[in-house]
């Protein structure tokens, strides 16, 4: 028995090819007033195709193809894929596919989607609406009106007083009370705009006007306040003063252990002019001032230093 379609169309009119020399096609048989999933079922039972072999082409379950057919909304999943459901059917029938996705928005339309608004209808408005619009507005300019009139007051604020004007004659200079004594002369000042010549830090001008360089300053000698260890000052040529905190050892040539101290700054060492073969070992050279008969020569170079070789250019005279 063939299957109504409704409103005439039914698989026997697929089937055979068409109605009364119609061919029925997709358009034919939404036009007879079939639901999309009334034609699907046609155009696959007309081509002699299964549900198994549609669903096989498409990768689409079985039971989701007959829900389309059926047009069980609620047996499919979401929409977005109900819908790529609907134009994978159609195009494995070789039919349009937008139309199918067209006609089942039609048949199952989505709550999500927004109504469109009524053809033919007339909008009509409330008067008093209209009415309550203008009175607002009349309100709100006369109220913007006030508030300029009233900035427009407190700005310009009262008239100004007239200032008085007096005739009163102008004061008589003050007269001389006896001869004034007059300064001599005064030389031009300096001219501003010739700058001070620039002289290099150490250097000073010669008789010629040349720079020449000036002699270093002498360093102090010994701070008196400081302790001092080691031989007495007239048989000492070599001496060591700490210019920070740092140790120091005196070895003999034996390897023997002549001196050792933490020296805080300002404390100095006299070392025996009288001993051969010592040897000066500290702990930072940048630490010990080296000072050779009372005089500064500058810091220690290495941390293990024999002092002869700090006297071999030195004569061996003991400090007064």
């Amino acid at each position: 028995m063939p299957r109504d379609l409704g409103a005439g169309a039914d698989s026997t009119m697929v089937a055979q090819g068409g109605h009364r020399g119609v061919r029925q096609d997709l358009d034919s048989l939404l036009n007879a007033g079939a639901n999309i999933g009334q034609a699907l079922r046609a155009l696959r039972e007309a081509q002699g195709l299964s549900l198994e072999a549609i669903a096989q082409t498409t990768c689409i379950r079985r039971a989701y193809l007959q829900a389309l057919e059926e047009m069980n909304i609620e047996a499919l999943p979401s929409r977005p894929f109900a819908i790529g459901y609907v134009r994978a059917f159609a195009q494995t029938l070789g039919v349009n596919s937008e139309i199918a996705v067209a006609k089942f928005r039609e048949d199952a339309p989505s709550p999500e989607e927004a109504l469109k608004a009524p053809v033919g209808v007339r909008k009509e408005r409330d008067p008093r609406l209209s009415w309550l619009a203008g009175a607002g507005a009349v309100v709100v300019t006369a109220v913007v009106i006030w508030n300029l009139a009233q900035h427009a007051v407190a700005r310009d604020g009262g008239p100004t007083p007239p200032v008085p004007v007096t005739n009163a004659p102008p004061p008589a200079p003050l007269a001389a009370k006896g001869p004034v004594a007059l300064a001599s002369a005064q030389p031009a000042p300096a001219d501003s705009d010739v700058p001070t010549p620039y002289v290099t830090p150490g250097m000073t001008k010669g008789p010629d006007g040349k720079s020449v360089p000036t002699a270093p300053a002498v360093k102090a000698a010994l701070n008196p306040r400081a302790a001092v260890y080691g031989a007495p000052a007239n048989q000492a040529v070599v001496t060591l003063q700490a210019i920070k905190g740092a140790s120091l050892v005196i070895r003999g040539a034996d390897g023997s252990i002549y001196f050792a101290r933490q020296l805080s700054a300002g404390e100095s060492y006299r070392a025996p002019a009288g001993v051969q073969g010592l040897t000066i070992d500290v702990s930072d050279p940048q630490a010990f001032n080296v000072l050779m008969n009372g005089q500064a020569q500058g810091p220690l170079l290495a941390a293990q230093t024999p002092i002869g070789k700090l006297t071999a250019k030195t004569a061996p005279t003991p400090q007064a």
